[in-house]
């Protein structure tokens, strides 16, 4: 195999972003995280809704970045990202959660003597 089949062999296989995704990308984020910024700024919507307007713009924020930026996707050629990219946020949600309580109940325990 020469090198330029190895090359083309490795493109086919490994789909990587070309320059417009990259900037679509970065300007759909760029777009998300000035919306998120101006709704906490302005204080124009309820504590609540304000809550729920940011965990919406985030989920739409992590859908940018893993499809346009990490090339994640539901391809079955792409299946093993995106098992390994739902082990990481699953690791990472064990993490912070486990930390939480932990550090709760330890408040909690200190605190009852």
């Amino acid at each position: 195999m020469t090198e330029n089949q190895a090359v083309i062999s490795h493109e086919k296989h490994y789909q990587h972003g070309n320059v417009v995704s990259y900037i679509v990308g970065f300007v759909l984020s760029v777009i998300l995280t000035v919306i998120a910024f101006y709704i906490v700024i302005s204080h124009s919507l309820s504590l609540m809704a304000t809550g729920i307007a940011l965990g919406i713009l985030a989920t739409l924020q992590i859908i940018v970045q893993s499809s346009l930026f990490l090339h994640v996707s539901l391809m079955p050629s792409k299946r093993v990202d995106l098992i390994s990219f739902l082990f990481s946020v699953f690791v990472a949600l064990v993490i912070v959660f486990g930390t939480l309580f932990v550090m709760h109940n330890v408040g909690h325990f200190m605190m009852s003597r």
